[in-house]
């Protein structure tokens, strides 16, 4: 039997979400503030501070936001969340904050061009997983492999194939990328930075909704 995937429709300009009002598969890339960290005695580098590329969000900001994505999140969903070394006792807060409990690392990225760091060279972000209740079905593959070998991109920019991996384990369910600079196949997507974003009037009050746009 074929499973019919409910695409999102394209719009060239944010509309309100209509359908569906709940997610079984977020998917995010927080904004994390370094309070404004570069690199190399401040001189920076092709990636330097976060805050140099677009407007970073405190962790409370971030874990304020639990209260409007619990508001879109299904009874039976999953949550992906890219982290760093630096934030990962954040991010597993915010992820709490969320509504979800965390479950384990789900992809290792290896960048290729390390950064300097304090205590090793910095080369490494992580993608952590956890779900509110049990782990939305029907599941799909259950042989994806967690890590990923490529060479580290633009600022901030992940590797696509982090997102595919995700579809193939879940390839029915309803999928929201959080803080979205891009349009992608088969994803709802949400963000100031992203050119086709939809309207969550939960998450209105956070980030500045659209008002970055």
């Amino acid at each position: 039997m074929n499973l019919k995937i409910p695409f999102p429709r394209r719009y060239p300009t944010p509309r309100p979400l209509l359908q569906p009002t709940q997610f079984e598969v977020l998917y995010a890339d927080p904004p994390w503030d370094y309070d404004g960290r570069t690199f190399l005695n401040n001189k920076g580098n092709d990636t330097g501070a976060a805050s140099d590329h677009y407007p970073t969000m405190k962790p409370q900001q971030l874990i304020d936001m639990g209260q409007g994505i619990k508001q879109i999140t299904a009874e039976n969903a999953i949550c992906f969340m890219w982290t760093t070394g630096p934030q990962l006792d954040v991010s597993i807060e915010v992820l709490k904050a969320w509504g979800f409990k965390y479950k384990t690392v789900a992809f290792v990225w290896e960048k290729v061009r390390p950064n300097p760091g304090y205590y090793t060279m910095s080369s490494t972000e992580f993608v952590i997983v956890g779900t509110n209740n049990t782990i939305p079905k029907p599941r799909g593959r259950r042989n994806i492999r967690q890590f990923i070998l490529k060479k580290r991109m633009r600022h901030s920019s992940k590797p696509h194939q982090i997102r595919t991996r995700i579809e193939k384990m879940f390839p029915s369910q309803t999928k929201l990328e959080l803080f979205s600079r891009t349009a992608q196949d088969g994803w709802y997507v949400w963000g100031n930075q992203s050119p086709e974003c939809v309207i969550l009037p939960a998450l209105s009050p956070y980030f500045g909704g659209h008002s970055n746009s």
